[in-house]
């Protein structure tokens, strides 16, 4: 038996650029990888599984990002996969912290190390973009610039060590509503995204939370009102809330106030206590 463990990501700021013709959106964001995980169990089996502890749908056996991650490699290596994979979910499900991006990395340079990596660098990167938007940044992890869909990553070989705090909300957003949404009064040209490139090679990397903004969040906002009651209720405290990937979840900078954790419970939100790692 093996455990991995599938860490989460926060976006500190969300760009949209411009829509692409195959319906995606290009997008300007940084990513990076924090101290809360999901824990994933795997076995040998007679026949692929996958189950997950939390009772969706979509998370469950085929429908899964790990499930088709493993039938993705074993197409690509002819490796026959049969594995009994369990999934404990701690990275709440449709709240823009990349939870499924990051199983299905994780469960991927698993199979690849364990099997002395028949796969190339570019090759599992290959299978990861063919997933998800967020899959290739998992294979790697830390802090990253994301453009193109999320692919085209340009890594910084330094990290944060901020303490944070998440409030989700407990409802999920999903993504391809919300990009769905997205006007063309959006959209951020790419001038104004060299100036912000040009504020952090001038400034470093901390000015971005000084600059940043989630211009996707804004659109989850209107159409999942819990969602802007959380942003709105943080920044009335004083604190400087961003919503991440998205949606749903909102984090800010230190530790949360006894009055956040009040709210949480009287108002059904979850509450986590992390950092960026």
């Amino acid at each position: 038996m093996k455990i991995l463990q599938s860490p989460a990501k926060v976006n500190i700021g969300l760009w949209i650029e411009s829509k692409r013709d195959d319906g995606y959106h290009n997008i300007f964001s940084f990513f990076h990888t924090i101290d809360l995980y999901d824990r994933i169990t795997i076995n040998p089996s007679p026949t692929l599984r996958v189950r997950c502890s939390v009772l969706d749908e979509d998370l469950q056996e085929e429908k899964n990002i790990v499930y088709k991650a493993v039938v993705m490699f074993e197409d690509a290596t002819g490796i026959e996969q049969n594995w009994d994979i369990f999934i404990e979910k701690n990275i709440p499900v449709g709240g823009g912290l990349g939870g499924g991006s990051s199983n299905a990395a994780t469960v991927l340079k698993f199979l690849n190390d364990y099997y002395n990596n028949p796969l190339s660098e570019e090759e599992l990167f290959n299978i990861a973009v063919r997933l998800g938007a967020d899959v290739p940044f998992f294979l790697k992890g830390g802090f990253a610039l994301a453009e193109g869909i999320g692919e085209k990553l340009t890594f910084f070989t330094e990290t944060l060590s901020e303490d944070i705090f998440i409030v989700y909300p407990n409802v999920k957003s999903e993504t391809g509503k919300v990009y769905s949404k997205v006007s063309q009064d959006v959209l951020t040209k790419k001038e104004d995204l060299n100036i912000i490139l040009n504020l952090i090679s001038e400034y470093g990397v901390k000015k971005l939370f000084e600059i940043a903004e989630n211009k996707l969040g804004e659109v989850a906002k209107s159409l999942y009102p819990a969602i802007d009651e959380v942003y709105e209720f943080l920044k009335y405290l004083g604190y400087k809330p961003f919503i991440t990937g998205s949606g749903s979840s909102v984090y800010c900078l230190g530790n949360p106030s006894q009055e956040v954790e009040i709210a949480c419970k009287l108002r059904n939100w979850k509450l986590i206590k992390t950092k960026f790692k």
